[in-house]
C-alpha cells in the first residue's frame, strides 16, 4: 500500500505556508515542502512526487506564464492524476469550492480558526481511502482467483463424469 510521504504546500502567503507546515511536522514521518508559487511546484512535482499537495486558490502574481490555483490544479493532476490536490484558500464562496472539485481536488479547507485541525483530518481522510482502495483491489484480486478455481472445479467434474470416473447417481441415492 502506498504511504503518505511528501506533502506540498503551495501559497504566495509565507506566514500561512510556514504555519501549515509547523501544525504538520508534528508527524515526523512526512516530508513537508513549501512553494510560494505554481510554478516552483510544477518544477518539482516529477521529482518528489508528492502525495499530497495543499494548494492556494488565489495568487498574487501576475505576468505572462503566472498560473492562478485552479490552473495548477488542472496540471498537477494532469501530470500526477494519483496525487491528492486540498485547496487551501481564504475565499468561502461555495461556487469556488464546487469549481475546484470538478477539477479533481480532494477537499476545499477555508483559511480560518479550524483550518489546521482540517489539514489534519483530510491527510487522515486521505490515507484512509488510500487504505480502502487497497482492499477493493485485494478483495477484487481474491474474487477473481475464487471464480477461476471454481470454474476449474467445474470443468474437471465434467471431464471425469464423461470418462466416467464419477457417475451422476452417488451410492446413497
Amino acid at each position: 500500500m502506498k504511504e503518505i510521504r511528501n506533502i506540498f504546500i503551495v501559497d504566495d502567503d509565507a506566514m500561512q505556508s510556514t504555519m501549515l507546515a509547523d501544525h504538520l511536522s508534528k508527524y515526523s514521518y512526512l516530508n513537508i515542502q513549501s512553494y510560494l508559487s505554481g510554478e516552483e511546484c510544477m518544477k518539482n512535482l516529477e521529482t518528489e512526487k508528492p502525495q499530497i499537495v495543499f494548494l492556494d486558490y488565489y495568487f498574487d502574481k501576475v505576468g505572462i506564464g503566472a498560473m492562478n490555483g485552479l490552473d495548477i490544479l488542472k496540471a498537477i493532476k494532469a501530470k500526477s492524476p494519483a496525487t491528492e490536490v486540498v485547496m487551501w484558500s481564504g475565499q468561502d464562496k461555495i461556487e469556488v469550492a464546487v469549481n475546484t472539485m470538478k477539477y479533481g481536488a480532494f477537499d476545499y479547507i477555508v483559511k480560518s480558526e479550524s483550518a489546521f485541525h482540517r489539514s489534519e483530518n483530510v491527510i487522515f481522510n486521505i490515507i484512509r481511502k488510500l487504505k480502502l482502495e487497497y482492499s477493493a483491489k485485494y478483495y477484487k484480486r481474491l474474487t477473481i482467483i475464487f471464480g477461476v478455481v471454481l470454474a476449474l472445479m467445474i470443468i474437471a467434474a465434467i471431464v471425469l463424469q464423461l470418462m466416467g470416473k464419477i457417475s451422476v447417481n452417488p451410492g446413497w441415492m
